[in-house]
C-alpha cells in the first residue's frame, strides 16, 4: 500500500478561478500537511510514550498514517497507527515501550511514501521503570547528533544496580 498511496488536490486557481486537478505535489507539498509536536511519557501509564501531532490533510486511508519504530541494526519494528484524528487535525499515538525488546529504538511518522522523523524527547524526561517476568526494565531517551527520537530500552543490570545502592 505504501507505494500505491498518490497525493490529489482539487482547486481553483486565481484570479480566473479556474476549476484544476493536481495528480501528485506539482504544486501542493503533502510533508507540510504532516506535524509532530511532543513527546511525552503518558500521565496515566508512566511507562507509554506519547506523541502528539497534527495531520491537516483532508483525507488518507484508514490506519495509513502510523507511527513506525525500527531498532537501531536496520530491522523493522512495530507500527503503531493514528486511530484518531480531531476536527481540527491533531491526533495523539500512545506507544507501549514494555512491548518493546532491549535495544535502541528510532522512528517516524509514516503515511505512504511520505516520511517525518520523530522529534527527540526533552533532555530532562526521565526513565520510565517497569518489570517483565519479575525483573526490573527501563526505557530512556537516548541523545542523538540528528535531534532526532531514540529511545534505549533494556534490562537492569542487577549487580551495577546493586553495587550504586551501596555507594549511597
Amino acid at each position: 500500500m505504501a507505494g500505491s498511496l498518490r497525493a490529489l488536490t482539487l482547486y481553483t486557481t486565481k484570479p480566473h478561478g479556474n476549476f484544476t486537478l493536481d495528480l501528485g505535489e506539482n504544486k501542493h507539498e503533502v510533508l507540510p500537511h504532516l506535524s509532530l509536536d511532543d513527546v511525552r511519557w503518558a500521565e496515566d501509564v508512566p511507562a507509554e510514550l506519547e506523541f502528539t501531532g497534527r495531520c491537516t490533510l483532508s483525507a488518507y486511508p484508514d490506519s495509513a498514517l502510523t507511527i513506525a519504530l525500527y531498532d537501531g541494526q536496520g530491522g523493522t519494528g512495530p507500527a503503531f497507527p493514528v486511530r484518531h484524528v480531531s476536527g481540527d487535525g491533531t491526533f495523539t499515538v500512545r506507544i507501549p515501550v514494555t512491548a518493546l525488546p532491549a535495544g535502541l529504538w528510532r522512528g517516524e511518522l509514516r503515511l505512504g511514501r511520505w516520511v517525518l522523523p520523530l522529534p527527540a524527547p526533552a533532555e530532562d524526561m526521565t526513565p520510565a521503570k517497569w518489570r517483565r517476568r519479575g525483573l526490573p526494565w527501563y526505557a530512556k531517551p537516548s541523545p542523538t547528533a540528528d535531534e532526532h527520537f531514540a529511545l534505549h530500552v533494556a534490562k537492569t543490570d542487577l549487580m551495577r544496580a546493586v553495587a550504586q545502592r551501596v555507594k549511597r
